[in-house]
């Protein structure tokens, strides 16, 4: 007797476990962006990344795919922020929909920083570092200057600068940069930013 109810119990949870197992392959490919939201709710972001992964390839939006360098970027998966990154940047509409994005960010940050974040900048930025942390140093500086064709000036965390900031101690990597951002003409309104990064460069140089 005691067989039979224990059989039959094993029976029901393998039968609950197939239901769970194929309930939650039907979500994975059916739901990716829920799935992602799941994902990203748990802190998990590789899992995240790869649904809006999914999610792009059954979309195509510009929107999923920044949402997958989003979840890169947090992930810290420096392979597919230059992915992900590299595409988003090459999309049509890139321009209008970094416009976009940094509007609406700006609208939950304070007063002083507002003028500090643009999207534009933050995706060209985590390229760069990316490039720059997987050993492609050439691509990295690259990514920096052609970011700058399309900036007026020298702004605030603009993608030279975030390659300043994150490769200190890499000297002649450093004097690149430095040579880079002497080439630029900041706007008036720019300068102090502008000769906060050279002095913070020539300060680790020792020029």
């Amino acid at each position: 007797m005691n067989n039979v109810i224990l059989k039959t119990a094993l029976k029901t949870l393998l039968a609950l476990l197939i239901a769970l197992i194929l309930a939650f392959g039907i979500a994975s490919l059916g739901f990716p962006g829920h799935m992602a939201t799941l994902f990203e709710n748990m802190r998990a972001y590789n899992f995240a990344a790869g649904y809006a992964g999914l999610a792009y390839s059954y979309s195509g939006t510009i929107q999923n795919l920044a949402r997958c360098l989003d979840d890169s970027i947090l992930a810290g998966d420096n392979v597919n922020v230059i992915n992900y990154g590299g595409q988003l940047v090459k999309s049509d509409g890139f321009a209008e929909y970094a416009a976009a994005r940094t509007e609406e960010e700006r609208a939950g940050l304070p007063d002083e920083l507002k003028d500090s974040y643009d999207y534009y900048n933050t995706v060209y930025g985590n390229v760069a570092c990316a490039q720059y942390y997987v050993g492609d140093k050439t691509g990295a500086l690259a990514t920096a200057n052609g970011s700058m064709q399309n900036l007026s000036g020298f702004p605030k965390n603009n993608a030279l600068a975030a390659l300043a900031i994150h490769t200190v101690g890499d000297k002649p990597f450093m004097q690149e940069l430095y040579d880079a951002i002497k080439r630029i003409e900041p706007a008036e309104k720019q300068k102090n930013y502008y000769d906060a990064v050279i002095a913070m460069l020539t300060k680790e140089l020792g020029i």
